[in-house]
């Protein structure tokens, strides 16, 4: 606000008495910071005071706020300052983000979670990814808590921290459960614990074929299906499996399970023959899991962590990096408000051959 001309203010309020000095002295002598004039020219000039009837509504403004409408805002006053402080902020925040993102701030062990079924991998693998460009990044900690799932999805995840062992030493810590496909992630570990009474092993391959046959019969819905080859459509939820088709599926799963097998063996440095011999589906206590050769030492994440660190020279009490979390918030309230999975309810995950407990 400024007065400029204080005739037209004195026929704006007829009552109001100006008792402030011309307005080119008080534009040439702005006010300072605790509202008085500087010293110099116009430095007897007392600051602009407003009175007038109890009528007027100019009567109630204290002091003070007249002061600060005629103070220039702080980046005028001090553009130097203003600028110079927005620049460092901006640059500091850029700088942190960049560290984070490339994991050059300071050496870190990160953390790579495998829970739930193992379906969608499309995270893990993108952060997996992205721990082996980061030379910040000394080592990994995996912590498993899963009963498997998809067998591809299992395998690919279990590749991907294969190689990324070959650069980084990478500790397993099983949560609850690290059955089936989560054991065969956690075969990628260089170490691997877990507790006393996490279920572990179930190494094998299921699969499952809905029969819907007999609903659609009492519906009176049916489907026919034509095919070129004679086992295009074999494990069809509409028929029964034949002979020759129990016989090829076995076929498929022996292979899987083989598979199965063979990355027991390597993981666990394990001969071959010892490894298939664990293999009956069976399940193991974290307890019987250390003396069966599946896992190394009992303890929990802290204590595979305390490991790691050892291991890369990394201060234990520094805080691990952890991936951006990718839900969509309503998955994330599903899970968290019902303990519910979005894939589930939507069919999401349906694989054909599971490692699955």
């Amino acid at each position: 606000m400024q007065i400029n001309d204080p005739e037209r203010t004195r026929q704006a309020a007829p009552d109001l008495r100006l008792d402030a000095p011309e307005a080119d002295d008080f534009t040439e002598h702005p006010l300072s910071m605790n509202g008085e004039a500087p010293a110099g020219k116009g430095a007897t000039a007392a600051a602009p005071s407003f009175s007038c009837s109890a009528s007027c509504p100019l009567s109630h403004v204290p002091q003070k706020a007249w002061l600060h409408l005629f103070r220039m805002p702080f980046r005028k006053r001090h553009p130097v300052i203003f600028w110079g402080l927005l620049i460092l902020l901006l640059g500091g925040t850029a700088a942190f983000m960049v560290s984070q993102a490339t994991g050059l701030g300071s050496e870190r062990i990160a953390l790579v979670r495998v829970t739930g079924p193992i379906m969608d991998i499309d995270a893990q693998l993108r952060w997996i990814d992205k721990l082996g460009r980061m030379p910040g990044v000394k080592g990994v900690l995996v912590r498993v808590d899963s009963p498997g799932g998809g067998a591809a999805a299992s395998q690919e995840l279990y590749e991907a921290l294969a190689r990324l062992g070959k650069d980084k030493p990478i500790a397993v810590s099983m949560g609850s459960t690290a059955a089936s496909g989560g054991l065969m992630v956690s075969m990628a570990g260089k170490r691997v614990f877990a507790n006393a009474s996490t279920v572990t092993g179930s190494i094998g391959v299921r699969m499952d074929i809905p029969q819907i046959r007999g609903l659609l019969d009492k519906l009176g819905l049916g489907r026919q299906t034509l095919t070129t080859a004679p086992y295009k459509d074999a494990g069809s939820m509409l028929e029964p499996l034949t002979a020759d088709e129990k016989a090829y599926f076995q076929g498929v799963l022996k292979d899987m399970h083989e598979q199965f097998v063979d990355i027991v063996a390597q993981g666990r440095h394990m001969d071959r023959a010892r490894a298939a011999r664990l293999a009956t589906g069976k399940i193991f206590t974290g307890r019987e899991a250390v003396e069966l050769g599946l896992v190394d030492e009992l303890g929990g994440q802290q204590a595979a962590h305390r490991w790691l660190a050892n291991v890369c020279k990394v201060p234990a009490d520094r805080p691990l990096l952890t991936p951006p979390s990718e839900d969509e918030w309503w998955e994330k309230s599903l899970k968290t408000w019902f303990g519910l999975d979005a894939d589930a309810l939507l069919g999401r995950e349906a694989p054909a051959f599971l490692y699955s407990f």
